[in-house]
């Protein structure tokens, strides 16, 4: 038995003498959550203790790149999306890795941190987007000591969105963690949302495996009527037109939403709940390829990570499925020479040949001669007589005794 099976669960505000992170003000724009948009009608930073990077590409400077590669055909990867609503507090991020301690992640996408600028933690497992000057939005990539070692590099491209490439074997693997516009926001910021989402995706290499992670405040709803290649039977209330929105784009990049695979208890698949626990969404979601959906083997919240948030952790299993395919034994064929013997064939044999070789131009040289009178030969041979297949060499076997 391991040290983390013998940790104490290890809960946030919930020990004596512990600070827990204190509560969003009105000005720090927080906004209610209860609609996500109109229903169907049918870190602060840390000056000289991060790398900042000015590029629109980064990479890690404290492991090497991809120094390890993920086996993701023999290992088992467990990845998910978790708004934590604020990283702030500046002891917020310590209270995040000790709360994952009791979890065993790889990558976990982690929406509004609330931190300026671009950069990862010294250590290298942390990395974030977020605005220039303003303590708003951000989100970053929490990531494993494994995983440390397989990321290849970052993208930090606004406070709304974050790419991550990594090591892995038999293909690379591309994790999207975004952050989506409110209720409050305006159709035109929904819409330039999602735009910025298609430069990521659109020069992500083609053999890569892609997941979207993140909040994506659009409600799905269960019922995937007309939309049974983007979403599952297993969805949560109703949906709205934000989730309309994210269900086109799904289905537009072939797209598929796990959370909606899985037959779950409710507390399982809601991801967010209103203060007053009236009010429940499925907003938090994770998105594959549909060519790997049959790749991740669970999907579901865990209500017992806790980080001050009215948001619940979304952890997914994967674990790549390769089909195999069955090559047939290539069966080999030989000209029957021996009915060369008869009289008839071989005239016929003969005269085939001689039309063929006609048809070679005698100005060639030898080099290119050669070959063409070689297929002539083997044309007119084929035409002629038929072929049989080539027995099968039988092993030594022992002389009986007698």
């Amino acid at each position: 038995m391991n040290d983390d099976d013998n940790r104490k669960p290890y809960r946030l505000g919930r020990r004596p003498g512990e600070q827990s992170p204190r509560p969003l003000s009105s000005n720090q724009d927080r906004i209610e959550k209860l609609t996500t948009g109109k229903t169907r009608t049918k870190a602060r930073t840390t000056t000289g203790q991060i790398i900042t990077n000015k590029t629109t590409a980064a990479v890690t400077s404290n492991v090497k790149i991809g120094q390890q590669q993920w086996k993701i055909t023999k290992d088992t990867l467990t990845m998910g999306t978790w708004n934590v609503q604020t990283l702030w507090v500046a002891v917020t991020l310590e209270l995040l890795r000790n709360e994952m301690k009791r979890f065993r992640f790889d990558v976990i996408g982690i929406s509004e941190v609330r931190w300026t600028g671009k950069g990862e933690t010294p250590n290298g497992d942390f990395i974030w987007s977020g605005e220039d000057t303003t303590y708003t939005r951000g989100l970053g990539i929490l990531l494993s000591a494994k995983a440390k070692k397989t990321l290849i590099g970052y993208n930090p491209i606004s406070s709304r969105l974050i790419a991550a490439r990594f090591n892995a074997t038999p293909f690379k693997l591309t994790v999207i963690n975004v952050y989506a516009p409110t209720s409050a926001s305006s159709d035109d910021e929904i819409e330039i949302f999602y735009d910025s989402i298609e430069h990521p995706l659109a020069h992500t290499p083609k053999k890569d495996i892609i997941i979207v992670t993140g909040d994506w405040n659009a409600k799905i709803g269960s019922d995937n009527t007309h939309w049974e290649l983007v979403i599952g039977r297993y969805g949560h209330g109703d949906g709205n037109e934000r989730g309309d929105r994210l269900l086109e784009f799904a289905a537009l990049h072939n797209l598929y939403i796990r959370n909606t695979r899985f037959q779950q208890k409710a507390n399982r698949k809601r991801t967010w709940a209103s203060p007053d626990g009236v009010h429940k969404n499925m907003i938090d979601l994770v998105l594959i390829q549909k060519r790997w959906k049959s790749s991740v083997t669970n999907c579901r919240t865990f209500q017992s990570a806790d980080i001050s948030s009215d948001h619940s952790l979304v952890l997914c299993n994967i674990k790549l499925r390769l089909k195999k395919r069955c090559i047939k034994p290539q069966q080999h064929h030989r000209s029957d020479v021996s009915q060369l013997k008869s009289q008839k064939v071989r005239e016929v044999y003969q005269t085939r040949l001689v039309n063929r070789l006609q048809d070679i131009d005698a100005q060639c040289n030898l080099e290119e001669h050669a070959p063409k009178v070689e297929e002539a030969i083997k044309d007119a041979l084929q035409a002629t007589v038929t072929t049989t297949r080539r027995a099968k060499k039988r092993g030594f076997q022992n002389k009986p005794s007698t």
